[in-house]
């Protein structure tokens, strides 16, 4: 499996490229939404940069801990929204399969925003979404490990192995060359050892 690692310094400014993209396209934007949890961030700096104080965070869930655990994504948003005649842009840090983003367009529209944009850091074509803006497009399919879900990707990917789930770790930070951690790795195996108990639990 094919695993590309994004540092801290590479994400941000994947961030800052992606704002810059739909400034220059002069878009208007009232309402920018961020799919949690993937897309928190790169939707803040998004918003940050486009001067758009309205950001709303929603909910999805298609994924588990590194495996596919619905056949279609979960939304929730827990805030009162009103789309109606709005201009939303919808962000998130990837479009995989495209049915995450595919159902949020599809709720957006139905609670009557009057145009819907979707920006995304990667694009894969092995999405049946074709995002509006995207940084880097990826014709092959392969795992983007963000910075932000640090301990979650490397104890997925760590599970996936044969043998210890804790040297598979150190061995996986090893491989890919991950620097910016910003945890110790006593910590950072502390923070893998709480997902598999939370698995455990069946959560």
């Amino acid at each position: 499996m094919k695993v590309i690692y994004i540092p801290w310094s590479r994400a941000l400014e994947y961030c800052y490229k992606l704002s810059a993209m739909i400034m220059d396209s002069n878009l208007e934007v009232d309402t920018i939404l961020a799919i949690s949890r993937g897309g928190l961030i790169p939707a803040r700096i998004v918003s940050d940069v486009l001067g758009v104080d309205e950001l709303v965070v929603l909910r999805s869930r298609l994924w588990g801990t590194g495996v596919k655990v619905r056949d279609e994504p979960e939304i929730s948003i827990h805030e009162k929204v009103d789309f109606g005649g709005k201009r939303v842009l919808v962000v998130d840090e990837v479009v995989d399969t495209g049915a995450t983003m595919a159902k949020v367009v599809s709720l957006i529209k139905a609670l009557g925003a009057s145009d819907i944009k979707t920006a995304v850091l990667h694009y894969k074509t092995t999405s049946t979404f074709a995002p509006n803006f995207y940084v880097e497009r990826l014709e092959e399919w392969a795992w983007i490990y963000y910075p932000w879900s640090l301990s979650e990707t490397l104890y997925a990917l760590a599970k996936a192995r044969d043998g210890d789930l804790l040297a598979n770790a150190m061995n996986i930070l090893k491989e890919i060359g991950a620097v910016e951690l910003y945890l110790d790795p006593l910590r950072v195996l502390e923070s893998v050892k709480r997902y598999s108990r939370v698995e455990a639990k069946g959560q």
